[in-house]
């Protein structure tokens, strides 16, 4: 069997393994009997793609990859929708950086003695 796209010139979102567009009705309810098997809860299809990027965001991917892979024309949108996110990792990577200021003996143990000798 010769392997043909249903339409190369279109990529769709939902689509079987030949390219074909699938109903957006039978997407809503895969979801709906897939939350049901899973007990998920009240989540709706479009809050996985918050999720998504919410992930890669904790992971430290570049933001403009994470705005390239949500489709965002302008990384603009990213920040204004995920910039809240951004801060609180920021706050927490900031948190790592109290070592050196509690004890000059733990410095030590993290500093090569080159850098020590800055503090």
């Amino acid at each position: 069997m010769q392997n043909q796209w249903y339409d190369p010139n279109k990529v769709f979102l939902f689509s079987n393994e030949i390219g074909k567009p699938i109903r957006p009705d039978s997407i809503s309810q895969w979801w709906i009997r897939f939350k049901k098997r899973n007990n998920l809860g009240n989540i709706r299809f479009h809050d996985l793609r918050h999720l998504s990027v919410t992930f890669l965001i904790h992971k430290g991917l570049p933001i403009k990859t994470i705005s390239d892979r949500a489709r965002h024309t302008n990384i603009r949108t990213t920040m204004n929708l995920y910039g809240h996110i951004i801060v609180e990792i920021d706050e927490l990577a900031a948190e790592h950086f109290s070592i050196f200021f509690d004890q000059k003996m733990q410095i030590k143990k993290f500093c090569p003695k080159n850098l020590f000798s800055l503090l």
